[in-house]
């Protein structure tokens, strides 16, 4: 509900904040005192456009900001947490929107101080509140709610609508496939034939992971075959054996020999083992070099063929991948795709089964749900027929049509449109067509005292949805609003004492001047305060004690209501 709105600079309201109770919120006042424009800055923050004439002193920026309590509203916490605005663990409680116009043109929007775009505090609002102004449409009278209506009338639907949701997904999803598996049918041949043509070209390269950096290792090696024989030589007779110079093994087995001899010194005998160890690295590298010299001797031809090999690798890169590691990837991934392609008819052909059976399920389900809507559509006509005949309005005829849609959808195959007929005679027209006035207002507040249990939006407002109504019927709607502020918050404009006596909360709006400026103020009415608003409501500024014990009669009869 809505607890609070802040006004600052807007029109002729300097600064103003009201604060909102439960139930029924009356404002009242003389004509042109600045009842709308409470109403305007409330607009403003449920997203209505900006007027250039609602900044009052161009030398500051205009606010407006509510704050809404939400613990209860699920709807609006639930868009809040998709926009990513809160976290799924977190507690809120209450959320504030603002707006701000600035003098050069710059405005602002906002949700708990978080820059918004005017769209989305548009939609959030839908889940706040609703207001009915003269002349204006509203969320109650969107085609597009009235299907959640009718189902908030429909027995035992819960489990139907869920399961016929995820029937709608499933079928939507196997639709797709099928879809795709027919465009691919197209070109099924053709990218069989070009798997076929890739997977053969990298099979028969037979390649192996770390190949190229081997082939590329043994041409370099090839090209420098002579310098690495010559040096790989003179390494061998360094270490091993020479004609010309003593090695660096015959050296170390002397010295052994020598070591052996005077190992009868604890000195020389430490050193027995270290020179071994030398003795025997140095018969090890010898043998490893020896070993690569006569790797060194390669056949006639072997370099063109490792350039040979290399280049086709290269080709094979520049198709499949950067590496072997991503062509061998590639393989796989094409063995997968052929292999799909060539089961493409099989798998078609259980799809296009399992639609037909999702689908009987589907209709199944479809007609068990409209059966139960048609039901329920009954029931809410009769519903908004009693509430009619409270607001003597008896000749009005309401119908709820539940028509069957052409295309299947996730809540069913069915469409519902509001039937309205004013006067006896005239033929019954979808309400969206029909203009605003006394007769569509109190159409409106039938159908919300009807619907409020199921119509979630937790407050309100009315703009003068009593004007031009007298005697019984303005009594009627009084107490109608009244019944209507038990499930709602409720926040009127009117000129009419008997709504105003109805009231939890009353406050009277006035202009005043100052210097030579307007201002309009508000202020929340004391129980004596609003005896004497009501008799001046009833009587004008010139009220008599008469009509000041009227007034009180009124308020007694309203407090005894649900009596």
């Amino acid at each position: 509900m809505l607890q609070e709105i802040y006004i600052s600079n807007f029109v002729l309201i300097d600064e103003l904040r009201m604060e909102f109770s439960t139930g029924l919120n009356v404002l009242s006042g003389e004509t042109g005192a600045g009842k709308s424009i409470i109403i305007d800055a409330l607009g403003l923050l449920l997203g209505e456009r900006i007027k250039h004439d609602y900044i009052r002193d161009q030398d500051r920026k205009a606010v407006a900001e509510a704050v809404f309590e939400v613990s209860n509203n699920t709807e609006a916490r639930s868009f809040l947490l998709e926009q990513g605005m809160v976290d799924d663990d977190e507690d809120i409680e209450t959320i504030v929107l603002s707006r701000e116009i600035h003098p050069n043109g710059k405005t602002a929007a906002r949700i708990n101080g978080r820059n918004v775009t005017v769209s989305t505090l548009k939609t959030l609002s839908t889940y706040l509140i609703d207001m009915h102004l003269q002349n204006d449409r509203q969320n109650i009278l969107r085609p597009v709610n009235y299907l959640g209506y009718v189902d908030g009338f429909a027995e035992d639907i819960e489990d139907l609508l869920d399961n016929i949701a995820r029937l709608y997904s499933l079928l939507s999803t196997r639709r797709r496939q099928l879809e795709e598996l027919r465009l691919n049918q197209q070109n099924r041949v053709q990218r069989l034939d070009f798997l076929t043509y890739q997977i053969k070209e990298i099979e028969d390269s037979e390649l192996r992971e770390g190949e190229e950096e081997e082939l590329k290792e043994l041409r370099d090696r090839i090209k420098n075959a002579g310098k690495l024989l010559e040096g790989s030589t003179r390494i061998f007779e360094l270490l091993y054996s020479s004609e010309n110079v003593t090695s660096a093994y015959d050296q170390v087995s002397s010295a052994l020999d020598v070591t052996q001899d005077l190992k009868s010194d604890s000195f020389f005998t430490d050193m027995v083992e270290p020179l071994e160890n030398i003795y025997f690295s140095l018969q090890d590298l010898s043998g490893r070099i020896s070993s690569f010299k006569d790797k060194l001797e390669f056949e006639p031809g072997q370099l063109e063929e490792i350039e040979d090999r290399l280049y086709r690798i290269s080709k094979l890169k520049k198709k499949y991948g950067e590496n072997i590691k991503d062509i061998l990837a590639y393989l796989e991934t094409a063995r997968v795709d052929r292999e799909t392609l060539d089961q493409s008819d099989e798998l078609q052909a259980e799809i296009e089964q399992e639609i037909m059976s999702l689908d009987a399920q589907y209709m199944q389900l479809a007609s068990e749900i409209s059966h139960k809507r048609k039901q329920a559509a009954l029931l809410l006509e009769e519903k908004v027929h009693n509430e009619l005949q409270g607001l003597n309005m008896p000749h009005i005829k309401f119908q709820v049509a539940v028509n069957e849609k052409s295309n299947p959808g996730s809540k069913g195959m069915d469409e519902i449109d509001f039937l309205f007929s004013p006067n006896p005679g005239e033929e019954m027209r979808p309400v969206t067509r029909i203009a605003s006035g006394g007769e569509i207002s109190r159409f409106i507040l039938a159908l919300k005292k009807a619907l409020a249990d199921v119509y979630n939006i937790p407050t309100l407002v009315f703009d003068e949805i009593d004007v031009g109504l007298g005697g019984s019927a303005l009594n009627a709607v009084a107490r109608k609003l009244a019944e209507l502020s038990g499930a709602h918050q409720l926040i009127l404009v009117t000129h009419s004492p008997q709504v105003a006596s109805y009231a939890e909360q009353n406050f009277i709006i006035d202009k005043y001047v100052e210097g030579d400026r307007t201002f309009t103020r508000v202020k929340n009415l004391d129980a004596e305060e609003k005896v004497r608003e009501i008799a001046r409501m009833l009587d004008g500024e010139q009220y008599s004690d008469l009509t000041m014990e009227h007034a009180r009669e009124m308020i007694a009869i309203s407090r005894g209501r649900f009596l």
